[in-house]
This record gives C-alpha cells, sequence and structure tokens, in this order.
C-alpha cells in the first residue's frame, strides 16, 4: 500500500523547494541556514526530509526536470516550453546565462536527448537518422541560445513573438519539415 504524505508534509517541502529555487537564482551557494530562514522551516524539520544541501538541490532539480519535461513528450512543443521557462523565467535564467546550476542544465539535455532518440527509433536509414541528431541538436541549441538571450533581456518580447522570431530564424517550412529534424517540434502556438 502507497503511503500518502498529509497537506502539512507537502506545503513544508514545496516552501523548502521553492526557497531552494529562489536561491539557487540569487545565490547558488546558499548556506542551510540561509534556506531554514527563507522557508521558515527549523533545522530538524529540513533533516527529516533532506539528507543535506546536495540531497535537496537533486529533489529540487527533479522537481524542475518533471515540470519542464512532461512538455517534451511526443513532440518538443515549443510553445509550451516557452511558457515553462517563463514561469520560472529567473531560475532559467540563473542557469542559462550565470550557470548557478549545470548539473540540472546538463540533466535537462540528457533527457531531452533521449527524448529526441526515442522519436527516431523508426528510421532505420543510418545516414537519414544521424542527419536528423544534428538537425534536432542544431535546432535545439539555437532554442536554448535564443531563450538565454530573450531572459538576459528581461523578456522584452511576449511570448509569441519570440515564438514567431524562433520560427523565422529556423525558415520554419512545415510542408518540408516532415523530411528533417525540425519534425520533432511543434512550433504552433495553441498546442
Amino acid at each position: 500500500m502507497i503511503k500518502k504524505e498529509d497537506a502539512r508534509v507537502l506545503r513544508t517541502k514545496k516552501a523548502i523547494e521553492e526557497a531552494t529555487i529562489s536561491l539557487l537564482t540569487a545565490q547558488p551557494d546558499f548556506s542551510i541556514t540561509t534556506l531554514l530562514n527563507r522557508a521558515q522551516v527549523t533545522r530538524g524539520t529540513f533533516y527529516k526530509y533532506y539528507q543535506n544541501k546536495e540531497h535537496l538541490i537533486s529533489e529540487v532539480n527533479n522537481s524542475l526536470l518533471l515540470e519542464f519535461t512532461q512538455h517534451i513528450q511526443g513532440h518538443f512543443r515549443v510553445a509550451k516550453m516557452v511558457q515553462a521557462i517563463s514561469a520560472r523565467a529567473a531560475f532559467y535564467n540563473a542557469v542559462l546565462n550565470l550557470h548557478s546550476d549545470g548539473i540540472y542544465f546538463a540533466t535537462l539535455m540528457s533527457r531531452m536527448r533521449t527524448q529526441m532518440l526515442t522519436q527516431l527509433t523508426s528510421i532505420e536509414d543510418e545516414a537519414r537518422h544521424r542527419k536528423m541528431v544534428y538537425q534536432w541538436e542544431a535546432v535545439i541549441g539555437a532554442f536554448w541560445a535564443l531563450i538565454s538571450k530573450w531572459l538576459l533581456e528581461n523578456m522584452d518580447l511576449d511570448q509569441t513573438a519570440l515564438l514567431q522570431e524562433f520560427s523565422d530564424i529556423l525558415r520554419v517550412n512545415t510542408t518540408a519539415a516532415t523530411q528533417t529534424g525540425l519534425n520533432l517540434f511543434d512550433f504552433e502556438v495553441n498546442s
């Protein structure tokens, strides 16, 4: 039988996780004491749920990865990815532009590559498979570069304009995309 956590435990863990995200964004070398003050929990409560700071960061990263990777199942839904990044803009800016949590980004890219390779399993032609992998790498690199710049510029474009700029940069042609790595991406705003 699976034991459910009660609402107080969930609220406490959520407060700790949100404080951790905030601190990872502003001061990645934060102390446990700083975290406890920010989350308004006791040291005993913290150690009841987490072994140490590294365990906590691992759990937070896992939660953030799950939050993001739901948007890459099946197709890389670009609009949903941008929305997820926008919702955690300060964190992603710190990760991408200040290199505050390299483990998170490396793990995210690994999961994204795994998803891409899963999508390409039906392609038997090795040359076409390799070409699509390279194209995916180029597109995802362009995506993260554009997101990084967008965050640095305080998200001065609305999400629709950002998606249009991304499509323009890639010269997305939906009829030609079926034969390229672009078919792994969904560029629709309302998907």
